[in-house]
Parts: C-alpha cells; sequence; structure tokens
C-alpha cells in the first residue's frame, strides 16, 4: 500500500486507468488480456476501481475510455459524467467521424468532463490528420486530450500515434494540452527524446514498467522534459498503484519532484475537481 506514503506526498494520482459499465466489462477485461497478456488487477467495473484505490492508498483515479466507433461517443460521454464517488473523473470520448465534434465538446464541458481520450490505432486515424483538425481546434484552450503514444504489445502496422506525430499537432495546435502517455510513445523512447522531450506537453508513466523503460532512462527522461510535466499515470487494471508509486520513489528523484508527478501536475490540470 501507498496510504502511509500518500501521507507524507500530500495525494496519489492516478492519471490513466481503465474502467467499463458492468454489463461490458468482463468482455472488455478479457480483451485487454488478451492485448497486453497480462493478469488484470480488478474487475474493471466502478465498484472494483473504488475498492482498489482505497486498498491502495490512491487518492482520485482519472478514466481514460476510448470511442472505437462514433456511435460510442455520446454513450461514453454520458457514462463519464454519470460516476457519483468524487474520487472518480473520467475523460470522454470522441471519435473522427463524429459530426459534429465541435457541439459534443461543448455539451462534455456543461457536464464537467476535463478531457478527450484518442488512441489513434484503435479508432483507425493518423493522430495527425486534418480529420482530426476540428477535435483539436474545439477542445484547445478547453479540455485535456490524452493520445496512446507509441507502440503497443498487439502490432499496429503502421503506428498512426508515434512521437513524431504527436509533435506535429503540438505545432499546429500549441494551446492545445496534451498528455501523451506512456511517457511520450511506448517502446519508442528515443523517437520519444527526439521529438517530444522538452516540449510544452505532458507525458505520463502508464505502462513504463522496469521490462520496457530501465530505471536510468526513465529517470533521464523525467529530468529532462521536466518534473512539472509527468503525470502519475499506471493504465490499471493492467498494474498496481503501489508498485509504480513505490519504483519512481526508488528512482532518486527529489521530495519536490514527486510531489509534482504523483499530484501536484495533475491537480494544476483538473483544478478543483482534485483539490
Amino acid at each position: 500500500m501507498i496510504a502511509e506514503k500518500s501521507g507524507k506526498f500530500g495525494k496519489i494520482i492516478d492519471f490513466h486507468v481503465h474502467a467499463f459499465p458492468d454489463k461490458v466489462a468482463d468482455r472488455a477485461i478479457e480483451v485487454l488480456y488478451t492485448i497486453n497478456k497480462m493478469k488484470p488487477v480488478y474487475d474493471g467495473t466502478i465498484s472494483g476501481l473504488i475498492s482498489l484505490i482505497e486498498q491502495e492508498g490512491v487518492d482520485f483515479a482519472v478514466i481514460q475510455p476510448v470511442a472505437t466507433k462514433a456511435s460510442q461517443v455520446k454513450g461514453i460521454n454520458d457514462f463519464a459524467a454519470s460516476h457519483t464517488d468524487p474520487r472518480i473523473l473520467s475523460f470522454g470520448g470522441m471519435h473522427p467521424e463524429w459530426n459534429d465534434p465541435a457541439a459534443e465538446i461543448e455539451r462534455m464541458i456543461s457536464l464537467g468532463i476535463p478531457g478527450i481520450k484518442i488512441h489513434a490505432n484503435w479508432q483507425g486515424v493518423y493522430a495527425d490528420d486534418p480529420i482530426m483538425f476540428p477535435i483539436y481546434e474545439a477542445a484547445q484552450g478547453r479540455l485535456i486530450i490524452t493520445f496512446h503514444a507509441g507502440e503497443e504489445p498487439t502490432p499496429f502496422d503502421p503506428q498512426r500515434a508515434t512521437p513524431e506525430r504527436l509533435r506535429i499537432v503540438h505545432e499546429n495546435f500549441p494551446n492545445l494540452t496534451i498528455n501523451a502517455a506512456h511517457m511520450g510513445g511506448w517502446m519508442m523512447w528515443d523517437e520519444c527524446e527526439e521529438h517530444l522531450i522538452g516540449r510544452d506537453l505532458y507525458l505520463d508513466t502508464s505502462a513504463c514498467f522496469r521490462e520496457y523503460m530501465p530505471d536510468g532512462r526513465m529517470l533521464s527522461m523525467i529530468r529532462r522534459h521536466g518534473a512539472d510535466h509527468i503525470l502519475f499515470a499506471t493504465d490499471l487494471p493492467l498494474a498496481r498503484p503501489s508498485a509504480e508509486a513505490q519504483r519512481l520513489m526508488e528512482l532518486g528523484l527529489t521530495d519536490n519532484e514527486l510531489e509534482l508527478i504523483l499530484y501536484r501536475n495533475a491537480e494544476r490540470l483538473l483544478g478543483e475537481r482534485v483539490l
């Protein structure tokens, strides 16, 4: 557990988790297991998520849903706005084929949804395709966008959200608040260093387990990018927050850097929702 640690560092905010409506949670977890070949640490339901974060000493969890079809957008956003436990926040969904992204983004904002998750591979579109630009235009300065970044265990060819493509998005929409998940590009660390490190965007730590990213590289990338632009994240249900937070605490970061990563950066982005 990290409850005793959260007392020292104030709080723990997990910026990248997954949870699903009860009626589809079993199937969603089965798909995640098939893709990632990792045993999920909880059942994928909202009640299961609440129970787990209580056990693990996490103060807030931010769900990152993906609309793989345009027809899912409204339902995902309604579900995102339905959570009553204040410790659970959810981003919304958007899809490149949704006919009026600006109007739906207005509705998301009215519902208190703080951001959008884009998974270009699963949505069949390049992150820097102009078809996505109306979404970014409507969201910039108003919503956070979390991008799946880099590769993933189930191979896609080509990869649609490489660090280079996310750099192009950032250059075209400099006022868009971007979180490039998986430290900017899972298993594409060199490309992340070339294209994203040092830019005014956020990287989250989800799925960057030691077997994929050695401690020395993680510490170097955090320091080069700046701890004030790194977000603690686990990709629940793929990893326990206690283990991932403990790993951060063993890297040699200062207490101030740890505070920034574990909760202060997320507080800055999410505001009163997590205060």
